[in-house]
């Protein structure tokens, strides 16, 4: 059985939060290789930064969830135009 998308895309925000060696943590997330949208982990202020890159929108979460929804949302909807 195939793993969960969105536990997939909850395991890497969790890696990034788990991540000590640097103040942010950035991951790009693709779809068929294209880049559909980025996120920042800033340790200081416990809040993911996510930036989708069509159409170009920014938002901030402090709930590990909302960030992961937000991404399933934008890779789904890449991979249901085509």
């Amino acid at each position: 059985m195939e793993e969960s998308t969105l536990l997939q895309i909850i395991r890497r925000l969790n890696a990034m939060r788990c991540d000590t060696s640097g103040k942010r943590q950035r991951r790009v997330f693709e779809q068929f290789g294209v880049p559909v949208c980025e996120v920042t982990y800033v340790r200081a202020s416990d809040e993911f930064i996510f930036v989708r890159f069509r159409p170009q929108e920014r938002f901030c979460f402090d709930s590990i969830d909302l960030a992961a929804i937000e991404i399933y949302d934008s890779l789904y909807e890449l991979r249901h135009t085509f």
